[in-house]
């Protein structure tokens, strides 16, 4: 029956390598800030959503929400109509958060809910990040390409406040990256990878090691990944 189950979700599943999880954009030297930094390109949803913020008091809150790629943060419109994002204070009351019949986490950043079994949950983070960096020369030629060791996140790079009439003095590559993650039912979750997967779930640590050794995984692949959730 379980592999019944999992070969439904697949199918399910098959269409959700979004834009946002491969897509590469650049950003062209002398253009201005607010002419790349879209609602299209930032924000998970087309507008911003009635949703709801459920805290582990269980008492609950509504406004309007959505997720931000850039920051990687949930925000609501404020009182004032003005875009805000969810005070530090409060995350940590928070237990989850619904928005389009998607439901959020927050485990050192916001974790969407990608599938729940009887396994546990399996959850993604997205974000959109600095991957390459080109200062131009005569004839806009590039005279330095510094291909990040790391991504950087675009506020880290551009600071925290970011002016729309900025303009930027270099050719920038940006991407959007998908992690995911796997939680237990306390919610406590931890980067999906081998490891992982026999510390969260010990009690299917035999059918955990069997699978792994007679098939080979690709712990960044989601239809790997839905599969081991199934065990």
């Amino acid at each position: 029956m379980m592999h019944i189950y999992c070969f439904i979700f697949l199918l399910l599943f098959a269409k959700l390598n979004y834009a946002q999880d491969s897509s590469t954009f650049i950003i062209k030297e002398d253009q201005l800030a607010a002419d790349f930094i879209t609602p299209e390109k930032i924000y998970k949803y087309p507008k911003f959503s009635r949703g709801k913020i459920i805290f582990r008091d269980k008492t609950t809150t509504e406004a309007l929400l959505n997720y931000n790629y850039l920051i990687s943060e949930i925000e609501f419109i404020g009182p004032q109509q003005d875009t805000l994002a969810i005070a530090s204070h409060q995350i940590p009351t928070i237990q989850r958060i619904l928005v389009n019949k998607d439901t959020f986490y927050y485990n050192e950043g916001y974790l969407q809910q990608v599938l729940q079994t009887p396994l546990g949950i399996l959850a993604k983070r997205q974000s959109l990040l600095i991957i390459k960096v080109e200062k131009l020369g005569a004839y806009d030629m590039p005279t330095n390409t510094t291909k990040t060791e790391s991504p950087v996140v675009f506020r880290d790079y551009f600071g925290s406040t970011i002016n729309p009439h900025l303009r930027v003095r270099e050719n920038i590559t940006m991407t959007y990256r998908t992690e995911y993650f796997i939680g237990d039912r306390f919610l406590y979750f931890l980067q999906a990878n081998k490891k992982n997967f026999l510390n969260i779930y010990p009690s299917r640590r035999k059918a955990i090691n069997t699978y792994l050794k007679e098939n080979t995984v690709d712990f960044k692949n989601l239809n790997d990944l839905i599969k081991m959730m199934f065990l």
